[in-house]
């Protein structure tokens, strides 16, 4: 109970800048979450992009589609959906398949600019209220004798939001950093896997058609 009284304490002796800096925290931990679940269903693993692959250069063209099938994931389901087109669509299937691609990509890119605006607001809400704290400050010089405890006070102000504000946005640039590397590695999978889905099922077509 000590611990969080002090941090209640902390908190309002931070000032009225402590309050976006709250929000900036609830922001970064609550996309970081929204984000680790989307991933958990979003993404496929690397194994299974490296068997897709090996089953698709091989022509196995049947047991890739029914191991894609029963995988899960964005690549999983670009694989199936594509090999599940009965038609010969020629040019046309690249277009298609990159198109998908590129929606699932974008899919995995949503609210990490969200995120990467509260990683640059949060330092700068701190250095607002080190500038609001320290006007406070000054300000009490002029009052020192009926209250000389006033700018102490102030640059306790000014000290609490600059350590929050940089705290949130540290913690909001690993959280990035974690996500960033995941959609990488995904991006990779995906286009690896259009670029075998595309050049094995034009080359069981016998080449690209208008």
């Amino acid at each position: 109970m000590g611990i969080f009284a002090g941090a209640i304490d902390y908190f309002q002796r931070g000032g009225a800048c402590m309050w976006p800096l709250l929000l900036c925290s609830i922001a970064a931990i609550a996309i970081g979450v929204e984000r680790y679940l989307y991933y958990k269903k979003a993404l496929s693993s690397t194994d299974f992009v490296m068997e897709f692959c090996r089953l698709m250069n091989d022509f196995n063209i049947v047991g890739a589609r029914e191991f894609a099938g029963m995988n899960k994931g964005d690549a999983a389901e670009l694989a199936t959906e594509t090999l599940d087109i009965n038609e010969d669509l020629g040019k046309r299937l690249e277009s298609i398949v990159y198109s998908k691609a590129d929606r699932a990509i974008d899919g995995m890119e949503q609210n990490l600019d969200y995120l990467s605006v509260v990683i640059g607001l949060a330092p700068m809400l701190g250095l607002l209220g080190t500038i609001t704290g320290m006007i406070s400050s000054f300000n009490a010089l002029n009052e020192r004798a009926q209250n000389p405890m006033a700018v102490t006070a102030g640059i306790g102000e000014a000290l609490i939001t600059t350590v929050f504000g940089l705290c949130i946005a540290i913690m909001g640039m690993c959280i990035h950093a974690y996500l960033s590397s995941k959609v990488k590695t995904a991006s990779l999978n995906i286009y690896e896997v259009a670029n075998v889905l595309i050049d094995i099922v034009q080359a069981k077509n016998g080449g690209s058609k208008n």
